[in-house]
């Protein structure tokens, strides 16, 4: 990986997506020797300042951060609650080839950083100390090697301590607050706030209203409660009821202030706090733009207690909730609405975000928000409006409540035919209804507990209701958080009953409208879906690229894995496809690990077909007919292309062990799953054993015709003509062949198709001059560098192909295969045992076996009782079956 320049890297480093930075108070007092601490400390990796709240912290970085670049020098402010910022500038050290020195980050409210980040530092200050420059404020020790950097001289903290006002400082202070406050008041502020931050300015607040110095006994925590409470009382009522109406939010502009105090004068309030420093901090990029507010968490803390004994203060914060939601709702941010409506204690406004933005909101993850606006609702609510029913049974399907799930789909099916029968009273909220009743049907289809083709018709008949749909009917509203998961989960519906064109058509129009609507998650599950019928059709490259596409659109959230298993296991079947089989491998273990593996049919059919094609890879030829024994588990027959990539699994086991009756089967279920085209190449290629080479070279020909044969199976037929054309001495038959099956490998890069053919050293020398030649096919090198280094395992375990049968030298029997998997143990049969095994499998008695083996009856017994304790058996039929099972026979 090649670095940027150190200017240049130092300069896309600089402000990445940087929060706008606390301004200082209008009755700032600059305390130089805490700068002079500062400046010093910048200069080596770590800079700690650890205080409770009210001591000053930010306050004193804001002043420090203003005056720095007020002298041309750069720093980043990242707030903890923002931890990307310093993130992106963590993964700019991680991705450098060379360490390079980073601007000072100021990071206050330290303590709010995610634990990863917070680890993520300790890494990079133990691996590249010297490649940043940390300033972090927190109300306390974070887990950082402070201690071992502050021995090596690397690291600079200040504390509590530090931060408390001398009385030069705290003279400046309270008259910034209190202009004719006395030396004998300042003596007795100071004496008594012991150099505290907040409770000086609070108690010459207290002094400017009142005229007289009060201290109250206690302790720290009842001195501030009292001063801040008195403070607070001088306030205008306007102000206190502004502060009342908008402590809740985290951040606040002027606008929003106004929106939820509902006075227009909140944002001149706000700034007038700020600016006098009570515990109200300004935010802004510079003086001229606009700032953001954020309250003190001791402010907060005292509002919070006021609302709480107080009937009149409470019903100020409920309008103020009330008006929240509403502005939000109007603003299209659903998510901010209901949080507000959940405390605005009104059911009606609770009910008509979660039927419109739901789905929507369960759709990106944020499932609790849902159940949160559920538990507002009153006992009882939903038997007076059923209309939420569909949403809450998309709601206990995504969390797991599978009963549930099913019993309010019901519900919500009656509901939906009730309407029905009276279309001209259909409303927005009926139409919303039934798509999430339709959802539901969808997903209990593709489980055996709703027939599919009835869901797929139910869900087709409302999209023709949408306003393009060309129906005679009055037209459905949805939304479009709403329809692309419909489409998407018809799409899943399709798939399943075989209809992929309609597949990918809905999956089309569901990524437009979740793109439209910039859903993330939806996105990612149109994406994961689109990969598994690029899949099924044999398009590996282009399902990959999907299913990446879906992980990476994701970015950090987590994904349903629903969508990220079919992900997964699509990017396992690439890799093999490209004979990447480690990455296989690991793509295989994040799948194994996921529920849906067992409970998706598709993911599981998939799954086991990835593990098989591994295992037969890597040689554990047993292990991989343990695991193609039976179908995963299905409501009704398996889709046809699951049955067809499973039936070709087999077959392809089957003859490397050469068991030609279990091959005749899955010739058989490929002929009856619609895919006798693909059952006729399999016949072809295999009966090399008894047919002569000109016909089975005209039944490949024959089937090569065919514009809708399965892509990977065609590259495999076409390799065998290549390698059937060159044995017989056709060498220009066998180079146009080869191009052939170059072309038909290419864009999807199909090498592992390949693989039987490349076990040929024929198919080989025909690539190498195709390379070197005056004419090389543009994927010819790439082919030859992976199959030539490619080793099958199946071959090394005695598996043999249809090519190695009919080689010239096919006379030398293969090793025979004396290890197995029986009852998940791994056993290995001695010589003999495998001997007595394979007379036994001929009808042979005891006496016949000891006569064809020269030994005697009882040492038969003795390995057959050795043979039966290690397939787990006690008779002749069981022995027979279980070797059979495994591969043993």
């Amino acid at each position: 990986m090649t670095s940027p320049s150190p200017d240049r890297a130092r300069e896309e480093s600089r402000y990445p997506a940087e929060e706008k930075i606390a301004r200082p108070p209008l009755t700032l007092v600059t305390r130089e020797r805490l700068h002079s601490a500062l400046d010093l400390g910048v200069r080596s990796p770590l800079t700690m300042v650890v205080a409770p709240a009210g001591t000053g912290k930010t306050v004193l970085l804001s002043d420090w951060v203003t005056r720095r670049r007020q002298a041309g020098e750069s720093v980043v402010w990242a707030p903890g609650q923002l931890p990307g910022v310093l993130d992106k500038v963590l993964a700019q050290v991680r991705g450098a080839d060379s360490p390079i020195v980073q601007d000072p980050i100021v990071v206050d409210d330290a303590h709010l950083l995610p634990a990863s980040v917070v680890g993520e530092v300790a890494r990079v200050l133990h691996q590249a100390p010297h490649a940043v420059r940390l300033l972090f404020a927190a109300r306390y020790d974070l887990l950082l090697p402070v201690s071992e950097l502050e021995v090596r001289g690397m690291a600079l903290t200040l504390r509590s301590r530090d931060l408390r006002f001398n009385d030069a400082e705290a003279t400046a202070l309270v008259r910034a607050h209190a202009e004719d406050a006395s030396a004998a008041d300042i003596v007795l502020v100071q004496e008594k706030a012991a150099g505290w931050a907040a409770a000086l300015v609070l108690a010459a607040r207290t002094l400017q209203a009142s005229g007289d110095v009060v201290w109250p006994l206690g302790n720290q925590g009842e001195v501030l409660d009292l001063l801040l409470g008195e403070t607070l009382s001088t306030l205008d009522e306007r102000v206190q009821a502004m502060l009342l109406s908008t402590f809740g939010a985290t951040t606040l502009s002027g606008r929003l202030a106004e929106m939820l105090s509902g006075d227009p004068d909140a944002g001149s309030m706000l700034a007038d706090l700020a600016g006098s420093g009570l515990l109200v901090t300004a935010y802004a990029d510079d003086a001229a733009s606009s700032p953001l507010y954020r309250y003190h968490p001791l402010l907060v803390e005292l509002l919070r207690r006021r609302i709480a004994a107080r009937a009149g203060d409470r019903q100020l914060v409920v309008a103020a909730h009330h008006r929240s939601a509403v502005y939000y709702e109007n603003r299209g941010d659903g998510g901010s609405a209901l949080r507000s409506a959940v405390d605005a204690d009104d059911p009606a406004l609770v009910e008509r975000i979660l039927l419109g933005h739901g789905p929507e909101f369960l759709a990106a993850g944020e499932a609790d928000l849902v159940a949160a606006g559920f538990d507002a609702l009153p006992a009882g609510y939903l038997d007076q409006h059923p209309h939420l029913l569909g949403v809450r049974g998309l709601l206990r399907r995504v969390t797991g409540d599978v009963s549930g799930a099913v019993l309010d789909a019901a519900s919500a099916d009656d509901r939906a035919a009730d309407t029905a029968a009276d279309a001209a009273a259909v409303t927005p909220d009926d139409d919303a209804l039934e798509a999430d009743a339709v959802l539901l049907r969808l997903w209990r289809s593709r489980y055996g507990w709703h027939d599919v083709r009835t869901a797929i018709d139910q869900a087709r008949s409302l999209l023709a209701r949408a306003p393009a749909g060309g129906h005679d009917g009055p037209p459905a509203v949805l939304g479009p958080e709403r329809l692309a998961w419909l489409l998407i989960e018809l799409a899943a519906a399709e798939t399943w009953a075989d209809d992929l064109d309609a597949a990918v058509t809905h999956l089309d129009e569901a990524l437009v409208t979740a793109r439209m609507a910039g859903h993330h998650r939806l996105i990612a599950g149109g994406l994961a879906h689109q990969a598994v019928v690029q899949c099924a059709r044999g398009q590996l490259q282009n399902a990959a690229r999907s299913a990446q596409g879906a992980l990476d659109v994701a970015g950090g959230q987590s994904l349903p894995e629903e969508y990220s298993a079919r992900a997964y296991v699509v990017l396992g079947l690439a890799a093999v496809n490209e004979l990447d089989l480690d990455t296989a491998w690991q793509y295989h273990g994040v799948v194994a690990e996921t529920e849906v593996a067992a409970s998706d049919t598709v993911v599981a059919g998939l799954r086991a077909m990835l593990r098989a094609v591994l295992l037969i890879e890597r040689g554990r030829l047993g292990e991989a007919l343990t695991e193609l024994t039976t179908d995963p588990t299905a409501a009704g027959p398996l889709p046809s292309f699951l049955s067809r990539d499973l039936a070709l699994a087999r077959a392809w086991l089957a003859t490397l062990f050469g068991d030609a009756s279990t091959l005749d089967t899955q010739v058989t279920v490929l002929e009856r799953t619609g895919n006798s085209t693909e059952a006729g190449l399999v016949r072809a290629m295999t009966s090399l054993i008894h047919e002569d080479v000109q016909t089975v070279l005209k039944q490949i020909d024959a089937g090569l015709d065919h514009a809708d044969l399965y892509p990977p199976l065609a590259s495999t037929a076409a390799s065998f003509r290549t390698v059937l054309l060159s044995r017989i001495g056709d060498e220009p038959a066998a180079e146009a062949a080869l191009v052939d099956t170059l072309n038909r490998a290419t864009p999807q890069h199909m090498l592992h198709s390949l693989t039987s053919a490349a076990d040929e050293t024929t198919f080989l020398d025909l690539l190498r001059r195709n390379v070197t030649g005056p004419n090389p096919h543009p994927f010819a090198a790439d082919a030859l560098e992976k199959l030539s280094g490619h080793q099958a395992g199946w071959s090394k375990a005695g598996g043999r192909s249809p090519l190695v049968r009919v080689r010239p030298d096919a006379q030398v029997p293969p090793p025979r295969r004396l290890d197995a998997l029986v009852n998940g143990v791994r056993v290995r049969l001695t010589a003999r045992e495998a001997e007595v095994l394979d007379e036994l499998a001929l009808g042979s008695s005891y006496s016949e076996i000891a006569q064809a083996l020269y030994i005697t009856e009882n040492t038969v017994k003795t390995h057959l009782i050795s043979l039966y304790r290690k397939l787990g058996v006690d008779k002749r039929s069981a022995a027979l079956r279980a070797a059979r099972s495994t591969g043993l026979l």
